[in-house]
C-alpha cells in the first residue's frame, strides 16, 4: 500500500508540474498565412532585386579607411557592414559613425559615397540581378490587372533609379518609394505604407520582399506579409526580424508553392 501510495503521489506531482509548465510557457506567435486576396507586392531594391551589399561593402570599406582613427584605423567587415550599414539610411549610418560632423559634412561623405557606388555598379547590374527575379516578373505581368507593383527603398534616388534602369526593369514599377523623401525612413512602416496609398491596397493584402532587418521590421509593421531574402543576412536574423517566410532567391520552391497556393 506504500508504494502504490508512493507511485499516485508522484503521478500527481508530475502532472501537476506538466500542467503548470504548459499554461506558463511563451506562446509561439500565430503563423500568419498569405495575403488573399492579394493585390501588390512590394519590392526593396538593395539586396533584393539586385545583390549589391558586396559593393557597398567595398565602397564603405574604401572610404571609411580615409577617416583617421575610424574602426582603430582597420577595414570593416562583413559582420560589421551587417550590424550597421545594411538596410539602414545613409543619415542614420552618418550620425553614428560621425556625431562630431556637421550635417552638411555628413551629406557631402554620404553623396561621395553613392557616386562611387554608382561608378563601381554601372558595368556590372545586370549580373547581380537576384536569379528568379524574371521568372516573378514574368508570373506577375500575366496579373497585371490584379497585382500592383512597387520598390520601396533607403537608397537615395539616383542610385533606386540607376539599379532600377541597369536591371532593364524602369517603367515596370507603378511606383518608386524612397525612405529619404517619406516622412520617415524604414525600419518606421512610413516607406510600406506610402506605397500601399499610391497603388491604393491595404497593408493586410501585400507581400513584401527584402533583405535586411530593418526593411523586413517596416514591412511588419505595416501589416504585411514579409519573405525575407538570405542575400545578406542569416535566415535566423531574418526570423528574429518577424519574417513569415524565408527564401534564398527568387528561384527558391518554398516561394512558387506559396505563389502557387493563391490560387491566382
Amino acid at each position: 500500500p506504500t508504494a502504490i501510495r508512493n507511485l499516485l503521489l508522484y503521478l500527481l506531482t508530475m502532472t501537476s508540474v506538466t500542467s503548470f509548465t504548459a499554461t506558463t510557457s511563451t506562446p509561439k506567435p500565430a503563423v500568419r498565412l498569405p495575403p488573399s486576396p492579394l493585390t501588390a507586392i512590394l519590392f526593396d531594391i538593395d539586396g533584393t532585386l539586385v545583390h549589391s551589399d558586396p559593393i557597398h561593402l567595398r565602397v564603405f570599406q574604401e572610404l571609411l579607411l580615409q577617416e583617421p582613427g575610424f574602426n582603430n584605423n582597420e577595414r570593416i567587415d562583413d559582420a560589421f557592414f551587417k550590424s550597421h550599414i545594411s538596410g539602414n539610411q545613409n543619415a542614420n549610418i552618418m550620425a553614428e559613425f560621425f556625431p562630431e560632423w556637421s550635417l552638411e559634412k555628413r551629406e557631402a561623405w554620404s553623396i561621395k559615397k553613392e557616386a562611387r557606388f554608382r561608378e563601381l555598379a554601372a558595368s556590372s547590374l545586370m549580373d547581380m540581378k537576384t536569379p528568379g527575379l524574371d521568372r516573378l516578373r514574368s508570373w506577375l505581368d500575366q496579373r497585371t490587372n490584379s497585382i500592383g507593383r512597387a520598390a520601396v527603398t533607403n537608397a537615395p534616388r539616383l542610385n533606386a533609379e540607376s539599379m532600377i534602369d541597369g536591371i532593364r526593369y524602369n517603367g515596370w514599377f507603378q511606383t518608386v518609394v524612397i525612405g529619404d523623401e517619406c516622412a520617415r525612413p524604414k525600419p518606421d512602416p512610413c516607406p510600406y505604407l506610402d506605397a500601399c496609398e499610391v497603388l491604393n491596397v491595404t497593408p493586410e493584402q501585400c507581400i513584401v520582399f527584402e533583405d535586411s532587418p530593418s526593411g523586413a521590421t517596416a514591412g511588419i509593421r505595416a501589416g504585411c506579409y514579409v519573405v525575407g531574402i538570405t542575400s545578406s543576412q542569416d535566415e535566423a536574423v531574418l526570423r528574429e526580424a518577424g519574417c513569415h517566410l524565408v527564401i534564398q532567391d527568387f528561384e527558391d520552391e518554398k516561394l512558387w508553392e506559396l505563389l502557387d497556393g493563391l490560387g491566382l
